[in-house]
C-alpha cells in the first residue's frame, strides 16, 4: 500500500499547540513564524487508525473503556517490531510516559535524594526532579566539536552513579538522536548495578529507530540491574495527544507497587479515544510505520545534504532515530550576538521566554519556530537548535531556503 507524506495539512485551525500562534511567539519572538519545533509530526495517523477514530466517532458513545487486550497488543507489537520476547505480567498500562516517570521517581526516592539526568536532556525529566524536589545531578554527554557527535561520559558516570538513586536515560536519545547498541547498554546496567541505581529509561522514540533498537528491559535483565522501561504509541503512529504508554519492570515488587499507587491517584485507566488509536495502531500501524521511516531518513539527508552543500556555517547531527535533531550554529554566533547588539527589539526575552538566542534569531529573520538548545540544559547548549523534520518535504525545503537566506543576511551585514 502506497502512503502520502507529502500532501501538507493545515494544522492552524486545530488544537495543536505546535501551530498556536502565542506559544510560537514565546518559543521564538514571532507568532507568525512557522512551526519546526514541538516533537510531534505533521502527518495524519496511519489509515487504519483514522477509520478506527471515525467509527469511534460515529458510534458518538464515549463511555468508560475496558478490554483485556492491551497488553497482549503490546506484546505482539513488541515482538514485530523489535523480537523483545516480553510477557503480559511485565506490562503495565498507564497514561503516558511522563506520567509514569514523575510516579516513579516519586516512589523510588525521596526528597534530598540525587537523581541523574543527562544532558541535553528533554526538560520535563529535569522539572520532573525539580517538582519533587530532589537533588538533580547532571551528567553531561562528550561532544566532539570536530566529529559533532556526542558519546557517553563513563567516568563522569561512575562519579555520579556513587551519590545517586535514580538514573532517568533516554534511549534513542532525545535531542542528540543517539541510538545505544547492546554493548553500550550492557555497560550502563553494569554500573548501575554495581551503585544499587534504579535505571528509569524512557524509550517513547524506540519504534522510530533507524537500525535495530535493543531495549534496556532485556539487557538488564541479562545483567540483573534494576530497570523500568517506558514505552508508547505516541510519537511512532503521530497520536501524542492520546495520552497512553506502557511501562516495562525488571522486578515485580516494583511493578506491584507502582500498579497500587496509579489506583491511588485514580490514573490507572486510558481514555477511550487513547485506547481505541493505540490498540488500532499496534495492531494495524507496521506498514504505514515502514514507509514513514523511509520518508523520514530522505528528509534527514535532504537537511543534511542542504546545510553541508549552502549553509556550511551550520551543521546538522544526522540523528540514528525519530523525527528530530540537532544543529550545531557555533559558527555564527559571534554574528548572531552581532545583530542582536544592533537590533535588541528583535531579541526581546519577554516576548519569548519559552526561547533563547537562536530561536530568536530564526524566528525574526527566517520566520522559522525551533525549541533552543538552551531548553534542553542551559547555557551550555546555546549554540544549538532542534529541528522537527516530521514534516511533508516540500516544508522542510521551504525551511532549509528560509535558513540559508537569513544566514546570507548575518554574513552580509556582520562579518568584518
Amino acid at each position: 500500500m502506497q502512503y502520502d507524506f507529502d500532501t501538507v495539512v493545515d494544522r492552524s485551525t486545530s488544537l495543536s499547540v505546535k501551530w498556536n500562534k502565542a506559544v510560537i511567539k514565546s518559543v521564538c519572538g514571532n507568532p507568525e513564524a512557522e512551526p519546526f519545533w514541538v516533537a510531534d509530526m505533521d502527518f495524519p495517523v496511519a489509515p487504519e487508525v483514522a477509520q478506527a477514530a471515525r467509527a469511534l466517532a460515529e458510534h458518538a458513545i464515549f463511555g468508560y473503556p475496558h478490554t483485556d487486550k492491551q497488553r497482549l497488543f503490546f506484546c505482539n507489537w513488541a515482538k514485530q517490531r523489535h523480537q523483545l520476547e516480553i510477557t503480559e505480567r511485565e506490562v503495565v498500562v498507564s497514561q503516558g510516559v511522563l506520567n509514569s516517570l514523575a510516579v516513579l521517581v516519586e516512589q523510588l526516592s525521596t526528597p534530598g535524594e540525587g537523581i541523574i539526568v543527562p544532558l541535553p536532556a528533554y526538560q520535563p525529566f529535569i522539572r520532573i526532579v525539580r517538582n519533587l524536589e530532589r537533588d538533580l545531578l547532571t551528567w553531561p554527554l562528550l561532544y566532539d566539536e570536530t566529529s559533532h557527535r556526542f558519546c557517553l561520559d563513563w567516568e563522569k558516570l561512575e562519579e555520579l552513579a556513587a551519590k545517586a538513586k535514580l538514573l532517568i536515560f533516554c534511549s534513542p536519545h532525545n535531542p542528540s538522536g543517539l541510538v545505544f547498541d547492546h554493548e553500550t547498554l550492557t555497560r550502563l546496567c553494569l554500573v548501575a548495578k554495581a551503585h544499587n541505581l534504579i535505571i528509569l529509561c524512557d524509550e517513547i522514540h524506540a519504534d522510530l529507530s533507524f537500525t535495530d533498537h535493543v531495549c534496556l528491559h532485556t539487557v538488564a535483565k541479562e545483567v540483573g540491574a534494576a530497570a523500568i522501561t517506558c514505552m508508547a504509541p505516541s510519537k511512532t503512529f503521530n497520536i501524542a495527544g492520546e495520552h497512553y504508554s506502557v511501562t516495562l519492570f525488571s522486578d515485580e515488587a516494583m511493578r506491584t507497587q507502582f500498579i497500587h499507587r496509579l489506583s491511588q491517584l485514580f490514573i490507572a485507566d486510558t481514555s477511550t479515544f487513547a485506547t481505541t488509536l493505540a490498540l488500532a495502531s499496534y495492531e494495524k500501524g507496521l506498514p504505514w510505520l515502514q514507509a514513514l521511516l523511509v520518508y523520514l531518513q530522505k528528509n534527514a539527508s535532504l537537511v543534511e545534504v542542504f546545510l553541508a552543500k549552502r549553509i556550511p556555517q551550520l551543521v546538522f547531527i544526522k540523528p540514528e532515530a525519530s523525527f528530530i535533531g540537532l544543529i550545531d550554529c557555533s559558527l555564527i554566533m559571534h554574528l548572531v550576538e552581532a545583530d542582536k547588539h544592533a537590533h535588541p527589539e528583535l531579541y526581546d526575552e519577554q516576548k519569548s521566554p519559552g526561547g533563547g538566542l537562536l530561536s530568536r534569531f530564526f524566528g525574526q529573520r527566517a520566520g522559522l519556530a525551533f525549541n533552543d538548545g538552551t531548553w534542553f540544559g542551559g547555557e551550555e547548549y546555546r549554540h544549538f537548535v532542534r529541528l522537527n523534520y516530521g514534516t511533508p518535504t516540500s516544508n522542510v525545503e521551504r525551511a532549509l531556503t528560509k535558513m540559508e537566506e537569513a544566514v546570507n543576511f548575518l554574513l552580509a551585514s556582520y562579518r568584518s
